[in-house]
């Protein structure tokens, strides 16, 4: 019977070392400088910004802000707002040229017609900012106004997602990630209030579908409810939209709600309908929302909604065994399984796992200043400092630098220097010799999310930790 691959490389920092000192300090933001140069040189030369001969692929090398292109035009901007550097903006405008070609090359439908921002909408929102930082106002505003069109899809209450890879909190992360460089009017309240509108009345919705399958924790049942997007579902959409280039918006009104009823109705278990990622499940949705205080203060009902679902996720957080994968369900035990045989220490990734509620608690810590949050950031993030040296690579969706992350978001909310110290202290092992060579390469080695250029942003914000965001997840 073949063993299985091991998940996480052992952390072997101990307590009296997890301080830094001045010095170390300023050693390992050299050593991350030095890697951040040679690292961006390394990536225009095995992967510039033009499109091959070849066909473009969905989610490969074409245009997505995951894997392709377009995560290189991101990448580039990040590290451009950190450095000042002109060259890394003009990079970026080179990786959205080549991002525009293949997506007409891979008959993707237009940016302003699929709200998920890791796909094809995002363009609009990174064009827009890099033509503002480049001096042109004009083409800054086609884009704003290409991007605005999406408002209409994703105030759609049959909108058959709500996650931030395929769904409507794409919209409203690029939306945020928007307004936070071009101010609030860029994308007026007018246009995002019936997007988070339209997410609480889902999570409700779900939420009172399915409460007599969930299993109540210490603080009851939650009132908000996400499903997980399933991908055979994604790749129907996906064959429908490239195929036809029918508009979104007209498909979405054909056969959104259709889609929606189907998906519901499978007969699976709820715990392997609903989960607790953060790219696909609650936590995710929560967070999102909460980058809108205005809207929050101004929804009382909401507000509340969303504290009372905070709290029951402060249910699912294990201090020995991290965040559950999936919600308990009195039909399945499989949650309660996967906790005893170990599962949960091993899927240590921002995308599904404790490094997630790291972020999401952080957040709430800051939106609302209860002490609970603050408790549970602090207790997801002594698992993350546990189980967090990855094996699937350096990247940061599943990888180191993502799990750094997740220390830098609690340093934010806190300046507690032992957080900002243990970001610091996972570059320097991303950079080891004994971590590289028990990892396994990346299957898209210079994307932004699973490969180098991913790692070289979390280098570039080690070097200024109280301004670090997560590319594409962080305003």
């Amino acid at each position: 019977m073949k063993a299985p691959q091991r998940r996480h490389i052992e952390n072997d920092v101990s307590p009296e070392r997890e301080r830094l000192e001045p010095d170390e300090v300023r050693s390992i933001r050299a050593d991350c400088a030095q890697a951040l140069e040679q690292g961006a040189r390394r990536l225009v030369e095995c992967s510039p910004p033009r499109v091959g001969s070849g066909a473009v692929r969905f989610a490969r090398n074409g245009p997505t802000l995951y894997l392709g292109l377009l995560g290189q035009a991101f990448g580039f901007l990040h590290l451009h707002e950190r450095s000042g550097k002109s060259e890394q903006l003009e990079l970026a405008e080179a990786y959205l040229e080549g991002t525009a070609r293949a997506i007409e090359r891979a008959s993707f439908p237009p940016p302003e017609q699929w709200l998920s921002f890791h796909a094809t909408s995002s363009w609009s929102a990174i064009a827009a900012v890099v033509q503002h930082l480049m001096g042109d106002p004009v083409a800054s505003e086609r884009h704003l106004a290409n991007y605005r069109k999406l408002a209409m899809a994703a105030a759609n209450p049959d909108y058959p997602s709500e996650d931030l890879l395929w769904g409507r909190g794409g919209f409203l992360f690029g939306a945020a990630f928007l307004r936070a460089r071009l101010g609030a009017d860029s994308i007026g309240a007018e246009l995002i209030t019936p997007a988070l509108d339209a997410m609480i009345a889902t999570g409700r919705r779900l939420a009172s579908k399915h409460a007599h399958e969930l299993t109540p924790g210490p603080n009851g049942k939650t009132p908000l409810l996400y499903m997980n997007y399933n991908a055979s579902l994604m790749d129907h959409f996906a064959g429908a939209i490239i195929g036809s280039r029918v508009a979104f918006t007209q498909w979405i009104a054909r056969l959104g709600a259709k889609a929606v009823a189907a998906h519901e109705s499978w007969s699976l278990d709820l715990s392997h309908r609903y989960d607790l990622s953060l790219v696909h499940g609650l936590p995710g949705n929560l967070y999102l929302m909460m980058q809108y205080p205005d809207w929050l203060n101004t929804h009382p009902d909401s507000k509340r909604d969303i504290v009372a679902s905070l709290d029951c996720l402060t249910d699912y957080l294990d201090a020995e065994h991290g965040m559950l994968e999936l919600l308990p369900s009195p039909r399945s035990d499989a949650s309660q399984k996967r906790r005893r045989s170990g599962r949960f220490t091993e899927r240590v990734h921002w995308c599904g796992g404790t490094p997630g509620m790291v972020f999401v608690f952080s957040r709430a810590f800051t939106i609302f200043g209860h002490a609970r949050y603050l408790e549970a950031a602090q207790r997801a993030a002594d698992h993350v400092w546990k189980h967090g040296l990855v094996c699937k690579g350096n990247g940061i969706c599943h990888g180191i630098a993502g799990n750094g992350y997740a220390f830098l978001a609690l340093y934010r909310a806190t300046n507690d220097e032992r957080a900002r110290d243990r970001a610091l202290h996972f570059a320097k092992q991303s950079l080891s010799e004994r971590v590289v060579r028990q990892q396994r390469p990346p299957d898209r080695p210079w994307s932004l999310y699973e490969g180098a250029m991913g790692t070289l942003c979390f280098y570039a914000d080690c070097l200024d930790p109280m301004n670090a965001r997560f590319p594409g997840f962080e305003v």
